[in-house]
């Protein structure tokens, strides 16, 4: 499947997640394609099987060993073991340095492993995980591969990782469509917030590990042809911004009355306008903020509210960063809705209502998803593979005016991937557990008048603060 046959889908498949209002307006976030690589996933059931008592105030209680679904019981110590195990983060200059698929092996059948128990350990943790099939099927597949890779032998390496991506094609549907049918069962529980607050976090841990995975096999596999691999070792931003945008635009003319204009131009030294860099994924970034962009200013001009202004994409760049600035004038997102265009469960679309099959948006009147809105994901993807790539990304937006999005990229090499701590991560719920823990213990030996035995669990609760507060700013 190729670029533009993935942009054209995410055109007809949704526009923006944000309120066009009486001016039209700009919507936030737009159905972008879920992985550069794998952009012809189907759409598998989503829905919610059952239920099971639980609540997010008891993460992970009454979850079962690592290793323990699925048929996979004798994985059971060995995934505990990896899963105890901190990801190595690389650096570029790291991967670059590896030549030959050889070098690189020995690495990912050591790393992989660890990525997967990760994974697998964080969705272990998910309360009603066995009521949502997308997800329980994902947590199939990890366990899957963490068999198949830990038993490569060196012949047929390459033939498992090939199945690896092909297994993974799905799962960033099936993990977005699963977690929006969970929050469908956590919201029936009466924690609207606080579910919105965790599946963002959740979303992100898995995804951005996903993405370190995905870098380390399509690289992998790349230098069976290309010495460098997926990277460009002179990447000029500005070529990737103008192939991203013909290709929009051409898709765009297909949905759109009129395609607004996209300018394009350099601001700095012509010598720190290159910049080592994986493209696919920087073409991916402004492919999604492109097609935000021209549906805002394009469905703004044909609601008769405003003029056709073209968009804007500025770079500029010096020895340490290289930017990127597009601006539109499409209307804005409203004040209101700025603070939840990084949500993956932020939708404005006529009721906000959806679907528990797909958890895709529906249209008014509709009880089967529309082919003209979509699952809200392209910019929280956006931000995700900004930060991998060492560098990050910002929207500044004026309601009824326009919208202008910040890419800031490091010009170093020896930049490491960013990955999510997984381990830490798991530290730091179970010691909010056992604070409630020994809190509601104080209170109950005190109430009873065994005071030596309060005192223990404030002093328990007082060690547990003491050590979560070290793990928090240790991630500062």
């Amino acid at each position: 499947m190729d670029a533009a046959g993935a942009l054209r889908r995410s055109f007809a498949r949704g526009r923006l997640s944000g309120s066009r209002g009486a001016r039209g307006g700009r919507s936030a976030s737009s159905v972008a394609p879920f992985w550069p690589t794998e952009l012809d996933a189907s759409i598998s059931d989503g829905s919610i099987l059952g239920a099971k008592s639980g609540s997010l105030g008891s993460l992970g209680s009454g979850s079962r060993p690592l290793g323990l679904r699925a048929g996979h019981v004798a994985l059971g110590g060995e995934l505990a073991e990896f899963a105890g195990r901190q990801p190595t983060a690389l650096r570029l200059t790291e991967i670059l340095a590896m030549k030959t698929q050889e070098g690189l092996r020995s690495i990912l059948q050591e790393e992989l492993p660890v990525r997967l128990a990760n994974r697998i350990a964080h969705l272990d943790n998910l309360p009603d995980l066995e009521a949502v099939r997308d997800i329980r099927s994902v947590r199939q597949d990890f366990a899957a591969a963490f068999e198949e890779v830990r038993t490569a032998t060196p012949e047929n390496f390459a033939g498992v990782i090939r199945r690896f991506k092909k297994r993974n094609e799905d799962h960033a549907l099936r993990l977005t469509q699963g977690m929006k049918a969970w929050g469908e069962l956590q919201r029936g529980k009466g924690q609207p917030e606080e579910t919105r607050a965790f599946i963002d976090s959740f979303l992100d841990r898995l995804f951005l590990s996903r993405i370190g995975m995905e870098t380390l096999t399509s690289q992998y596999l790349a230098l069976s042809t290309c010495p460098d691999g997926i990277v460009d070792l002179s990447c000029d931003p500005c070529q990737v911004c103008a192939s991203a945008a013909k290709q929009v635009s051409d898709v765009a003319s297909e949905y759109l009355v009129t395609v607004p204009k996209i300018e394009i131009s350099f601001h700095g030294d012509q010598s720190a306008r290159t910049l080592p860099l994986i493209p696919h994924y920087l073409f991916y970034i402004v492919a999604e903020l492109l097609k935000n962009s021209l549906r805002a200013v394009g469905e703004l001009h044909e609601s008769g509210s405003g003029n056709l202004e073209p968009v804007q994409i500025r770079v500029a760049s010096d020895e340490s960063q290289v930017a990127l600035l597009i601006m539109d004038r499409g209307g804005g997102i409203p004040f209101e809705r700025q603070p939840h265009v990084w949500s993956y469960m932020y939708s404005t679309a006529r009721g906000n209502r959806m679907c528990k099959q797909t958890g895709q948006i529906l249209d008014e009147g509709d009880e089967q998803p529309s082919p003209f809105f979509g699952y809200g994901v392209g910019l929280p993807l956006s931000r995700l593979y900004a930060e991998y790539l060492g560098g990050s990304l910002h929207l500044m937006s004026m309601p009824n005016f326009g919208t202008h999005a910040y890419l800031f990229l490091q010009q170093s090499s020896d930049r490491a991937e960013a990955l999510p701590n997984y381990v830490n991560w798991l530290r730091k719920k179970k010691l909010r557990e056992d604070i409630q823990v020994y809190e509601a213990q104080e209170k109950l030996a005190a109430a009873s008048r065994d005071y030596a035995e309060a005192l223990r669990f404030k002093s328990l609760a007082a060690e547990a603060e003491m050590e979560l507060t070290g793990l928090e700013r240790s991630q500062l």
